[in-house]
């Protein structure tokens, strides 16, 4: 597609990086570098490299078959060592992971030598993305004394993830690029912070003389000012008068709102942070959940980056040592709750139509049990409101009544709300109300308590409005 735009030179090998921000400041990405450097900016990849390691990675088969076994087993063993000398994995998942900031990331696996009739990389490393360059056709090139221009790369040697590419820009877009212009402009603003704290920040020392006073008394006069800025003590004639200007600015200063304005513009590129960074009074629960969910949102995609290298890894291994079946996948598992919705969506979709065992799995993020692995069992203890009707109606062995199994829940589930009512009906308190429903419900939570609690209050008082306005006002 490139090769084909006009504004692209034919001889060229070398596809110059689009990225608008740096072409007109006329930087390279080498100032990404120091812009990482910024303590704001330092502190934000800080909590996206923390947020990185807040879920559970894991490998999973490819397949049953005996090659995606075997393909499984040799991946373990390559995890399990470290990638080279004083290299941890952690640091080659940052190292991709950081592909969001500069666009791209690569990585090179060394040599491959045979051990147990099997080829492994000797070493995987992590090169920077100053050696490398795409061409016309959008191909990773490697720049080398031998060629500065750069040649192409072995898929089975090096690895690449891209952070938002396109048909126009294979180099992908960098969120320090958006940071240059609000780094750039923050600490331009520290220069003149600086110099207004100077000439502000203590109080100005005011000196009057007669008309007339020679020269020498004069220069006398600002020397003894001198030293009370320095020393806080002066000597000044007697027949002189002195004052002190201090300043009456109020409010912030304006330097102060630009860095603060600056710090916000990058940490909106970063973590896409919007209420939380600009939070100044009121709705601080609103914005910390807004920005959880957004940077959540974030991290989860911007997670596939590391999967993305590591199953690239396991995809040329696996090419080089078996014919058949399927690599191994990389994959990441949240460490929260299992995801209510995704059951929701497997259990209402087998309803209407066949839903096979691996989709219920994929869908799920659960792992396949596999041959000879130890099934766990959990059984219901009854606890809580819905798991006790549940157990209650499932044990009834009554095969006469044409009530299906779910009209049986729905009808135990509408009984016990019938009886919490009955509670918030006769409590003169929420305490009360609450001790109620404990007592009849010893396994509820506490979370579960204060909802049931709420909606009860809530179901009592709509009740009392609907009498009220169905009675008839007598006219007088």
């Amino acid at each position: 597609m490139s090769a084909t735009d006009p504004n692209t030179f034919a001889m060229m090998t070398e596809l110059p990086n689009p990225d608008p921000v740096l072409r007109k400041a006329g930087k390279s990405a080498l100032i990404y570098d120091e812009i990482t450097r910024d303590p704001h900016v330092i502190g934000e990849l800080r909590s996206l490299r923390s947020g990185m390691f807040a879920f559970n990675a894991e490998l999973v088969p490819g397949g049953d078959d005996a090659a995606s076994q075997k393909s499984y087993e040799l991946a373990k063993q390559l995890f399990a060592r470290r990638p080279r000398v004083n290299t941890q994995w952690l640091d080659l998942d940052w190292h991709n992971y950081s592909a969001i900031l500069h666009g791209y990331s690569v990585t090179h696996l060394g040599k491959y030598e045979k051990a147990n009739n099997q080829w492994l990389p000797s070493s995987i490393d992590s090169w920077p993305t100053s050696r490398f360059v795409f061409n016309s056709d959008h191909e990773l090139l490697v720049k080398t004394k031998e060629n500065p221009q750069g040649e192409r790369t072995d898929h089975a040697r090096w690895t690449c993830v891209r952070h938002m590419p396109s048909s126009k820009n294979p180099y992908g877009i960098p969120l320090l690029s958006s940071c240059f212009w609000p780094w750039t402009f923050k600490h331009g603003g520290f220069k003149f912070f600086v110099q207004l704290c100077e000439r502000f920040g203590v109080p100005f020392p005011i000196g009057k003389h007669p008309v007339g006073t020679p020269d020498g008394q004069i220069e006398e006069l600002m020397n003894g000012l001198v030293k009370l800025i320095s020393d806080g003590v002066a000597v000044i004639p007697d027949d002189t008068s002195m004052e002190i200007l201090e300043s009456k600015m109020s409010g912030e200063p304006v330097q102060l709102q630009l860095i603060n304005l600056c710090n916000s513009e990058m940490s909106k590129a970063l973590t896409s942070q919007t209420l939380a960074t600009e939070q100044k009074q009121g709705g601080a629960r609103a914005a910390s959940e807004t920005h959880a969910k957004r940077a959540g949102e974030n991290q989860r995609a911007d997670r596939a980056l590391v999967s993305g290298y590591r199953n690239q890894i396991l995809e040329a291994i696996h090419q080089i040592n078996f014919d058949g079946g399927e690599p191994p996948k990389y994959i990441w598992r949240d460490k929260k709750d299992i995801n209510l919705d995704a059951v929701s969506v497997v259990r209402e979709s087998a309803k209407l139509v066949p839903v096979t065992e691996d989709h219920a799995y994929n869908t799920l993020g659960i792992p396949k049990p596999q041959a000879g692995q130890k099934i766990l069992e959990v059984q219901d203890d009854g606890a809580g409101i819905a798991s006790a009707a549940k157990q209650d109606f499932a044990a009834n062995d009554n095969t006469d009544t044409d009530v299906s199994t779910f009209d049986e829940f729905d009808k135990a589930t509408s009984d016990q709300i019938e009886q919490i009512w009955q509670f918030a009906q006769q409590a003169e308190s929420l305490t009360e109300l609450q001790n109620s429903i404990k007592n009849t419900f010893p396994g509820i939570t506490d979370n579960a308590l204060a909802e049931v609690a709420a909606s009860a209050f809530e179901l009592e008082f709509l009740q009392g409005m609907n009498e009220a306005n169905q009675q008839e006002i007598p006219n007088d």
